[in-house]
């Protein structure tokens, strides 16, 4: 069939429903089931990573201490759940230290929101096949981007977080995909997912909350999913309402537009982008600009008189702020401290977010002598631009060097490789898991489209801790 949808005739959140009702696996191009496949496995490889941080293990003993035993696993642990209870967990991992895959546009991050709850109910209510988790990962996302891009940047500068929100949307629409659900259960899923739709952006300066954020939108999608499947209403007028909306509660300003536009045609998930470091997104246009003039002119942090970032208001309100050590997500949020470690270590990955690095008088130092400030020439670039900069380097003996960086590394204009995004989830899953599982979940999510019921062997092999 035809899964494009005439948005003239029908509200946005019912073309959003009547589309990703209609939308078979035979009907996705070849290239979103292989970046559907990248999505699962990089979301697997940071939900392993962060699966024994202390706000993960919060929320798996509150998990554990409520009896939701059941039938989907915890990943990284030896652990099992109900599905909301392994999708809370799981997704609180994988956005747990800030390596998640990044919608630029709409400023979230969907694998941590749509990959754990899409995993939990596979495996607790299967069987599903390969086919079905990438289908409904790829709705998850088109649903998730769309609504994320309608409302952005306005829900974030009024001060929510775009986790919380539009993630909460995309898990919702990957699970009623899942589940089956027809439109009119599908329009009230969203309904549902927008009444829960929640996230603070103060978190960011130092609060384990953050994390939690991504873990709560996978939670809720599956309850927003599975109750509409039950006769549970949403609103269903979701997204366009005048007053009460979502657009129009978390948003100054807002387009519509966005949420149907190209729908079916053009896909919005091929806009998604993953991390090449550990940092809040914002920051890695920065981290890209300094390695390259810590490579190219043999700067080190210990030759640096100064560092001035020019960067868009966005880039200055999200991390430009002045660096003072509280938890490790004040530094990964910072771009102080972020460009100080880079140019010390050449790097910004997670040794460089240690509890041992952010109190280092040596980065302390240097973060002292960044500053942030916003370029007009810059702000004025388009959405797909908002996070470029111009970095200049003073060296103590006074030369100087600058570099520019619209796209980060990852950015779907300046995307990484597969056999990179292989290795980093090598490298993540490798400091948990045993080297078989490592090799085994590549296996299993590299060949996905041809397994029958692959969701059970995951979530064994995902919990085979060294």
């Amino acid at each position: 069939m035809n899964v494009a949808v005439d948005p003239t005739v029908t509200s946005p959140t019912r073309a959003l429903a009547e589309f990703s009702v209609g939308l078979r696996y035979e009907d996705l191009p070849a290239d979103l089931v292989v970046n559907a496949k990248q999505c699962i496995l990089d979301s697997l490889g940071c939900s392993i990573f962060g699966s024994d941080k202390p706000w993960t293990l919060a929320v798996a003993r509150v998990v554990e201490k409520l009896g939701q035993a059941g039938s989907a696993s915890a990943f990284g642990m030896p652990l099992r759940a109900d599905p909301t209870g392994a999708a809370l967990i799981n997704g609180t991992a994988a956005q747990g230290f800030e390596l998640d895959d990044c919608h630029d546009q709409s400023m979230s991050h969907y694998g941590a929101g749509v990959v754990p709850a899409v995993l939990a109910v596979a495996e607790a209510f299967g069987p599903f096949d390969g086919k079905d988790l990438i289908l409904a990962t790829v709705v998850g996302y088109e649903c998730g981007t769309r609504i994320g891009n309608t409302v952005s940047p306005h829900a974030f500068t009024r001060g929510f977080h775009p986790c919380g929100l539009t993630s909460t949307f995309a898990s919702a629409a990957a699970i009623g995909k899942l589940l089956g659900l027809d439109v009119d259960q599908f329009v009230s899923a969203l309904g549902l997912a927008g009444s829960q739709a929640a996230g603070l952006m103060a978190s960011q300066y130092g609060a384990m909350a953050k994390r939690f954020h991504s873990g709560k939108a996978a939670q809720n999608g599956i309850l927003a999913a599975m109750c509409a499947k039950e006769g549970l209403t949403g609103v269903r007028n979701v997204l366009e309402a005048p007053y009460g909306g979502f657009c129009s509660t978390y948003a100054a300003q807002y387009d519509l537009s966005y949420a149907t536009n190209g729908l079916g045609t053009a896909f919005e998930m091929r806009h998604n982008g993953f991390k090449r470091y550990s940092s809040l997104a914002s920051s890695q246009t920065s981290v890209d600009a300094l390695r390259a003039i810590r490579e190219t002119h043999g700067v080190t942090g210990e030759d640096v008189a100064g560092v001035l970032v020019e960067t868009t208001e966005m880039v200055h309100r999200h991390c430009g702020w002045p660096y003072v050590p509280a938890e490790t997500i004040t530094a990964q949020m910072n771009l102080p401290y972020t460009a100080a470690v880079t140019l010390l270590e050449g790097n910004a990955f997670v040794d460089q977010y240690s509890d041992d690095k952010l109190r280092d008088p040596k980065i302390l130092d240097l973060a002292n002598r960044v500053e942030v400030v916003v370029a007009p020439d810059l702000d004025a670039l388009g959405p797909h631009e908002m996070r470029a900069v111009r970095v200049t380097v003073t060296t103590k003996s006074g030369e100087r060097f600058t570099h520019a960086q619209t796209y980060r590394s990852g950015h779907w204009k300046n995307p990484l490789s597969d056999e990179t995004l292989k290795a980093k989830f090598r490298d993540l899953a490798g400091r948990r898991l045993t080297a078989a599982a490592v090799a085994e979940v590549e296996a299993i999510v590299s060949t996905l489209e041809t397994q029958a019921a692959p969701a059970g062997t995951l979530g064994a092999a995902l919990q085979k801790v060294r």
